[in-house]
């Protein structure tokens, strides 16, 4: 039986980079940053509290063609979107009523690699 996703990579140019935006505007934390091949790390990226993590990979080795590379949850899209903004984060569309389901909000943000993350918050 599985029972989770261990990891999901993300497609990055720059670690360094990836790994402040992720931490300092999304809030996730450092899990492991450790030697891997000469000029790159084995960098985890994890939600506080969850158990799957963003492994950033090398974007010439990994590539999103189109829609979002990562889809994330939060409480309140709208709000969520005030405070990137605020951060310097790209709102790429949205806020938005979801057309795909009913009470879903929406909206689309752009990382500092260039990729397109969903956000989505849920009402009951």
């Amino acid at each position: 039986m599985i029972t989770r996703i261990n990891f999901q990579c993300i497609p990055v140019t720059d670690q360094d980079r990836a790994i402040a935006f992720y931490r300092d505007a999304l809030g996730f934390e450092l899990h492991t940053d450790a030697p891997y091949s000469e000029g790159w790390r084995w960098v985890f990226m994890a939600i506080p509290g969850a158990e799957t993590r963003l492994q950033f990979s090398k974007a010439d080795e990994l590539e999103v063609k189109s829609g979002p590379a990562l889809c994330l949850v939060c409480d309140d899209v709208d709000a969520e979107c005030v405070t990137l903004q605020g951060k310097g984060v790209e709102i790429a569309n949205g806020p938005d009523d979801a057309p795909w389901a009913k009470g879903v909000r929406w909206a689309m943000i752009r990382d500092t690699e260039n990729n397109l993350i969903l956000l989505e918050s849920f009402k009951e």
